[in-house]
């Protein structure tokens, strides 16, 4: 496969990735409990209703999918960056820290999602304190991997602001990304809305590259004839 259609996929695959975290995010949260308000009451309710449950079994697939995606697309970012930086080892860093994330965003829904999970059966009493701790930690694991999307954010942001390939405004907005990435526990919901969108862009910058990569060329195997081409007149040295 050439370079510009490998590109052309990983870019493809990122905007699929945004696309299906944020589904599968959203299915999750129809069961999960981050809120330590929440009544006894709506927690065991949101435990036993069946049309959630299903929803956040469906919702972890999807997520497992969108981090698939997104490590795609990070291999497509680092020969980018490789490009850019002409070979800076720097750039092989976009791809663990997009695996952290994705690591322990996984975890994170997971013990969000774990106690719908276990209403299934019949074995398994609910308690909503348990919930509650279960449905927090999981939102410290979640929050705590926008740490590898900082890393991410950084070192794309660095490698092109030296390359010269960011505007200067770009370049401020992508750090103040990357403070808020790594001040995810208290800034939330915030981080992620803000790294969803940088995503889009590097997506973007992705797609750009590919089309800016010239196609690959078959080049003849040595000592192979040159074709004929119609026309031609014989070459008079030849016996």
């Amino acid at each position: 496969m050439d370079e510009s259609r490998a590109l052309r996929r990983a870019g493809w695959a990122g905007a699929a990735s945004i696309v299906l975290l944020v589904v599968g995010v959203a299915l999750g949260y129809l069961v999960g409990v981050d809120d330590p308000s929440m009544s006894d009451a709506a927690i065991l309710e949101r435990l036993n209703d069946d049309a959630r449950q299903a929803a956040a079994g469906v919702g972890m697939p999807v997520l497992a999918a969108g981090v698939a995606l997104l490590l795609w697309f990070a291999t497509g970012l680092r020969r980018v960056l490789d490009r850019l930086s002409g070979g800076d080892p720097l750039a092989h860093a976009v791809v663990p820290a997009a695996a952290l994330f994705g690591g322990l965003m996984i975890t994170g829904v997971s013990l969000d999602v774990g106690s719908a999970f276990a209403a299934w059966s019949d074995e398994f009493t609910a308690d909503p304190n348990t919930v509650r701790a279960l449905g927090m930690a999981g939102q410290v694991l979640a929050l705590t991997g926008l740490i590898g999307c900082g890393v991410l954010v950084a070192v794309t942001t660095r490698i092109a602001q030296q390359a010269g390939a960011l505007p200067t405004w770009a370049t401020w907005a992508s750090y103040a990304v990357v403070v808020l990435c790594l001040s995810g526990f208290w800034s939330g919901g915030i981080a992620s809305v803000a790294f969803a969108l940088w995503l889009i862009g590097a997506v973007i910058g992705v797609l750009r590259a590919a089309r800016r990569t010239p196609p690959a060329t078959t080049i003849p195997a040595q000592g192979a004839p040159a074709p004929k081409v119609a026309g031609t007149p014989p070459n008079p040295t030849s016996s």
